[in-house]
């Protein structure tokens, strides 16, 4: 939510629970990231380079660290340099995936994958923004989730909720990725994605009210619902021992429609990178 005076005694009553609690989600849902951006370049365990048996696949542990460049906020034409946790842990029917956040797999066969998930949707700091432009709370949010392979693809498709802050609103998020056993160390996932947000999400991120327009001097804008975003990445991951991986991904997003056109955009086409390693236990 954009934040007025009139809430700020509020928010200061949840500042340490919202603290805590985004610490937490952080590690899993590597929210430095864009929405969209690391679910586009994981599309799953095999990124890690977990999933290479059975066995693996019900129940493995992978820890890591990378750094990303990305956008200060989506359609910022200024970038920064972030740390980002890489994690991919499954147990059962649960896990914990840099990404996709905590959750459940409801089905899981070789075919077709089916859950939900508690994952964290990314807002941006009032000093991301032009001058007079309020901050957009980062949010909780419930993830479902399906995936099929066929012919070697893997197509996911994932609708989040806000559940902390409602007027965050709804993503869908579609990912299209191939990936390609290069050699026996080095995989390759070439993706395309696309997101669709509805107008809640729209207003929260990329509108502008009557007051943020007085104070910022930008017009004011009441974006409506649409696809938000198109993407492009190319993610790889090299085994360097039996335990060690390193992994990497670039890539780019255009902001498509009305959130392209929100007087917040600077650029409407940013990209993203990231470079880290992987302990697998």
């Amino acid at each position: 939510m954009k934040m007025t005076n009139g809430h700020g005694l509020r928010r200061m009553g949840e500042a340490g629970f919202r603290c805590s609690l985004g610490m937490v989600m952080l590690g899993i849902s590597a929210s430095a990231m864009a929405d969209s951006d690391l679910e586009a370049g994981l599309p799953g365990e095999l990124e890690l380079g977990t999933a290479d048996s059975e066995q693996a696949r019900s129940r493995h542990l992978a820890l890591g660290l990378g750094v990303a460049g990305l956008p200060r906020y989506q359609g910022s034409d200024e970038y920064e340099a972030e740390p980002v946790p890489l994690i991919d842990a499954r147990y059962g029917r649960f896990f914990a995936r840099s990404g996709e956040g905590i959750g459940i797999t409801a089905i899981d066969t070789d075919g077709f994958t089916a859950g939900v998930s508690a994952n964290w949707m990314r807002g941006y700091q009032d000093d991301d923004v032009p001058r007079g432009i309020d901050e957009v709370d980062s949010a909780l949010g419930a993830r479902l989730f399906v995936s099929t392979r066929l012919w070697g693809a893997v197509a996911t498709l994932a609708a989040t909720r806000a559940i902390t802050e409602v007027e965050r609103g709804l993503l869908v998020n579609a990912v299209l990725a191939y990936p390609i056993h290069a050699t026996e160390r080095l995989m390759v996932t070439p993706s395309l994605g696309a997101t669709w947000a509805n107008e809640k999400y729209m207003i929260s991120y990329f509108g502008i009210d009557a007051t943020e327009s007085a104070a910022s001097g930008l017009a004011p804008y009441q974006p409506e619902d649409g696809f938000k975003d198109a993407s492009l990445r190319i993610s790889a991951s090299y085994r360097m021992t039996e335990t060690v991986s390193a992994w990497g991904a670039v890539g780019v997003t255009r902001l498509l429609g009305e959130a392209a056109d929100s007087p917040l955009v600077e650029d409407d086409t940013h990209a993203i990178g990231l470079l880290g390693f992987v302990y697998r236990f």
